[in-house]
């Protein structure tokens, strides 16, 4: 049965502990937008996040990969965010991820890809060769009925991440 495997499953972003990405040799991460770094339709960060970025900001190359197709929005994103947006990404395919690990100059096993969504962010991951990192999104209770259905759906295909963040052995 085709399976999907993400490198660590954790809540929240910020759960994701810096130190030892770097000493996993991992120096470029790539984000889903809505869901993972900030709430649908939003394009604001919280405070608790803006701050775990600007920390990220210090020591990896940032760049976000989304499926979200509206130019204007993704503009406001990139304003709030002060980092380049590639949008229509059609996840899982590869070309606008390959893209942005090229401008990244980065090989794939230098990079994280950071996603709320199996089927799309963390399987265009595993094709690259990415470590991946499975979060919560941020707001599943507000979604329409299908997206929480494609979400129940997407869990059958996760086996057991390798490791896992968690608040307790987070950064501090």
């Amino acid at each position: 049965m085709f399976r999907i495997t993400p490198t660590y499953i954790t809540e929240r972003v910020t759960d994701i502990n810096l130190e030892n990405l770097k000493d996993e040799g991992i120096e470029g991460l790539i984000f889903d937008l809505d869901n993972t770094l900030i709430a649908p339709k939003t394009a604001q960060l919280t405070e608790d996040v803006r701050e775990w970025l600007m920390r990220a900001k210090q020591d990896f190359k940032i760049a976000i990969v989304s499926n979200n197709p509206h130019l204007q929005y993704l503009e406001s994103c990139q304003k709030e965010l002060e980092c380049t947006i590639y949008g229509k990404a059609k996840k899982p395919q590869k070309n606008v991820t390959i893209k942005a690990l090229k401008e990244m100059e980065l090989l794939p096993n230098q990079v994280a890809i950071i996603g709320d969504r199996p089927l799309t962010d963390i399987l265009v991951g595993e094709r690259l060769g990415l470590t991946t990192i499975l979060v919560d999104p941020l707001i599943k209770h507000q979604e329409m009925a299908i997206v929480k259905f494609l979400r129940k759906l997407e869990r059958i295909f996760i086996t057991s991440a390798h490791k896992v963040f968690t608040p307790e052995n987070k950064e501090k």
